[in-house]
């Protein structure tokens, strides 16, 4: 039997997600996240997964003004049980972030961000990133860089980098909620940042990495959407 203390312990431990789907698709020629991969949209894929697993309780869709009612059907439509809120995204990533986070009245927790376009996630991932981040707070996915890396001005080569400590860093990331939502109310907002980690970073808070998965590739062109495709089902 679960003591009142364990079930307050759960409820303060509680993890939810927050899947990015609010671009515009402007290289792509559309938006790639509402593209059908075997009859089902692109952004249902990662959020599927987050669906299934066991620790996530609730989700948020943040996508384009146009599309919060579409996408809630699509949602229900496809048995997607803990998407409990389909919200408008803003200009920036950051912006589109912050209105997620609004729909989470929890202060204490976990939120997992997500890429919609970054559709081969596994639950694996998820648990690490979890387990990761109930000890050091802030934890990203990322992968070693294998490659020789240059830097050039023009054409010119100026250098090689070194690539012993170089990253490629994914998502989804994870983050405690007290955490995430002070350092999104102490970061400077006139400055653009890539991803969550960048804008922790901005302030000094520190960030731990996980390992990730080469196949967890963000979908850029149809080179990428026909990839995913091969091992999507």
């Amino acid at each position: 039997m679960l003591t009142f203390a364990r079930i307050w312990l759960l409820f303060l431990m509680a993890v939810h997600a927050i899947v990015v789907a609010a671009g515009a698709g402007r290289r792509f020629g559309n938006k790639k996240q509402f593209v059908h991969v075997h009859g089902r949209p692109l952004f249902a894929y990662a959020t599927g997964v987050l669906n299934r697993h066991e620790k996530v309780k609730t989700i948020t869709l943040v996508v384009p003004k146009r599309d919060v009612r579409r996408t809630g059907k699509i949602a229900r439509d496809l048995g997607l049980s803990k998407v409990r809120h389909v919200v408008e995204g803003g200009k920036r990533r950051q912006d589109s972030v912050t209105r997620g986070l609004r729909t989470i009245r929890r202060k204490s927790g976990i939120v997992i961000i997500h890429d919609a376009v970054r559709p081969l996630i596994t639950g694996a991932m998820i648990t690490r990133g979890i387990a990761m981040c109930r000890k050091y707070k802030a934890v990203i996915l990322g992968v070693r860089v294998h490659d020789t890396v240059k830097k050039i001005a023009g054409s010119r080569v100026q250098e090689t980098v070194s690539r012993k400590d170089l990253f490629l860093v994914q998502t989804p990331q994870f983050y405690d909620l007290e955490t995430i939502k002070r350092a999104m109310a102490d970061a400077d907002f006139s400055v653009e940042y890539t991803d969550e980690a960048a804008l922790l970073e901005s302030i000094g808070m520190p960030v731990h990495i996980c390992k990730g998965d080469r196949h967890n590739i963000k979908v850029t062109d149809r080179r990428d959407l026909k990839y995913v495709g091969k091992f999507l089902t």
